[in-house]
């Protein structure tokens, strides 16, 4: 009988005999959700999954897309398509050559895995199919996705850092619902309302003090204990090690300014040091952050 040849099989053999690490390229691609996002979801709902009664459909068992299965929607994979493209904040066309791929092998066939934002991650089209063959990119990924999220399905062992892992890794993708607050203001900002634009930022900074898991928290908690300001540098150090974000300078700054997709001008600077602004500072101040020490 005819062998089989199985390309999968030959691209992985040929990256390990000419040492090149794929799990390079996911690195460099992969779109991720906001773990603020998925924290959210679960502090909303309980679940991070966006529709929790839909599963992939078992086509070799006889199931079909569209069917329903004991009240449970049976998928291909247009509804995990849906959920993490929608936590991205993307839509239509935003993102092009893309497909969105299960971190963990058959979890897709679990309604509560299904649609789970920390179970999915959006790859080149070209890459998508390496993460159902290639173990090097498959415990990459879900090692990633337990350093972003804490997550890993419950009938599996919590993931360790892999022989080789990627260092650096494409920062996920911003918050959908910060974005929208971030529009907003600048619309307020735009028609001249800057009072508007005030009382958002001033919303915005009583919906961080009640969520110590956002890294935004833990960054204003930073400067809220300082006696009156710090260095730049060391706040960015520590908001480095309180967050775990690798643009942890970039973060900072975002608190700065009320421009672009900033989060809005929490900060002021002054020379090599920051302090809270003046404006917002009695708010922050009145408020509860934890400790991020």
């Amino acid at each position: 009988m005819e062998s089989r040849i199985i390309a999968a099989d030959l691209l992985t053999e040929s990256a390990r005999r000419r040492d090149i690490h794929l799990s390079l390229l996911v690195a460099d691609t992969g779109l991720w959700v906001s773990p603020d996002y998925y924290q959210r979801l679960l502090a909303d709902t309980g679940s991070g999954a966006l529709f929790p009664r839909v599963r992939r459909a078992r086509i070799g068992q006889g199931e079909a897309r569209g069917q329903f299965v004991d009240g449970v929607r049976l998928d291909d994979n247009n509804y995990a398509n849906v959920a993490i493209k929608r936590a991205l904040g993307l839509s239509g066309g935003a993102a092009v050559g893309f497909e969105a791929c299960h971190i963990w092998p058959l979890t897709c066939y679990e309604e509560r895995y299904h649609t789970l934002v920390a179970n999915i991650v959006l790859l080149p089209r070209a890459l998508a199919g390496l993460s159902d063959h290639d173990l090097e990119i498959q415990r990459a990924l879900q090692y990633r996705a337990f350093e972003l999220y804490g997550w890993w399905p419950e009938a599996q062992e919590q993931p360790v850092e892999p022989e080789f892992y990627p260092p650096e890794w494409r920062d996920p993708q911003p918050d959908p619902a910060t974005v929208r607050t971030f529009r907003a203001a600048r619309t307020s900002a735009a028609t001249g309302s800057s009072a508007e634009t005030q009382r958002a930022l001033e919303n915005r900074i009583r919906q961080w003090a009640a969520q110590p898991s956002l890294n935004v928290h833990k960054i204003i908690a930073i400067v809220a204990a300082a006696d009156d300001d710090i260095l730049r540098d060391e706040l960015v150090a520590r908001a480095g090690e309180a967050t775990g974000s690798k643009n942890a300078y970039g973060a900072v700054a975002s608190l700065t300014t009320n421009s672009s997709n900033a989060y809005g001008r929490v900060f002021e600077v002054h020379g090599k040091r920051i302090r809270l602004a003046s404006d917002v500072a009695a708010v922050v101040k009145g408020l509860s952050w934890s400790s991020a020490d």
